[in-house]
């Protein structure tokens, strides 16, 4: 996201305002995010009846308090630069603090010219437009969270897109790094991997607060955050998540697989406060080529 269109949303305040009108996205994209936010004023709040949010404490899931992201100070982004490296070597990084883009390293000339994509989610939906509307929260959300699968798509502003073609196998891993940095701030982080016939990719995707590696008190936050993992046929795909969340954030993931997904375990919509070092997600699907 822009520097411009980050001063829109930080001036918008709270995340109950709605979406904000930003220049960075095409007409069409926006129109999505209205609509999206129709429907998550209109669809009632999950309850315990709903099967996946049987053991959720509900009533924490008040937003009032929430706001989109604050400034970024220099020391902040010294600390989440410095802590936003998990391996020593990767195909490709991104690190975002709330929804904005501070540093990426882009993948190899090697793999442009094979045809890998490796983009931030506003400049995929400009550059690769077809294939981004093709995929983008194309399915429907289960499980009691259409909600907040709303939410998401009405505010998201920032996510990476990634688009491995046929036959392609990226050997080292791709790491993507979100953290929130603020009282009260909010995260809504999203993932759209597409990966053709007999491709192959692990991506490793971090979820943190920065209070927690400063050792200061670690302040509310929310953050709701959506992947599209498509796998064509043969395709492998590997995806790991980690959560080192403060204790006082309130995290929602909710993971949509492509119909071509072969053996791929089950992903469910996380929906309980931020827990320290647990690895919430992790998952390896592989398609039968052919199929």
């Amino acid at each position: 996201m822009s520097l411009v269109a980050h001063e829109e949303r930080k001036q918008a305040g709270s995340i109950l305002s709605g979406p904000v009108e930003s220049r960075d996205f095409p007409d069409w994209f926006q129109d999505q995010q209205r609509a999206a936010w129709k429907e998550f004023e209109a669809l009632p709040k999950p309850t315990r009846k709903d099967q996946a949010w049987r053991f959720s404490n509900v009533g924490l899931l008040d937003l009032t308090p929430f706001n989109y992201g604050g400034t970024l100070a220099d020391d902040e982004r010294a600390v989440i630069l410095e802590q936003s490296r998990g391996l020593d070597e990767v195909a490709g990084r991104m690190i975002f603090a709330g929804d904005q883009l501070i540093e990426r390293d882009v993948i190899s000339d090697q793999l442009k010219k094979r045809g890998v994509i490796f983009q931030s989610l506003e400049r995929a939906m400009v550059e690769h437009t077809e294939l981004f509307r093709k995929h983008f929260m194309s399915r429907p959300a289960r499980l009691g969270s259409a909600k907040f699968a709303a939410l998401h798509q009405a505010l998201v502003s920032s996510g990476t897109f990634i688009y491995v073609p046929r036959g392609v196998e990226i050997e080292l891993p791709i790491e993507i790094f979100h953290w929130l940095n603020s009282e009260n701030a909010s995260a809504f982080p999203h993932l759209l991997l597409v990966t053709d016939e007999l491709a192959k990719v692990t991506v490793i995707e971090h979820f943190r607060s920065l209070d927690r590696y400063r050792g200061k008190e670690q302040p509310a936050g929310f953050a709701c955050g959506v992947n599209d993992l498509i796998a064509g046929p043969g395709a492998k795909v590997t995806y790991l998540c980690t959560q080192n969340w403060g204790d006082n954030v309130i995290a929602l993931q909710m993971n949509s697989t492509g119909r071509e997904v072969f053996a791929l375990r089950k992903l469910e919509p996380a929906h309980r406060r931020g827990r320290p070092k647990r690895f919430a997600r992790c998952c390896c699907g592989q398609t039968p080529a052919g199929v």
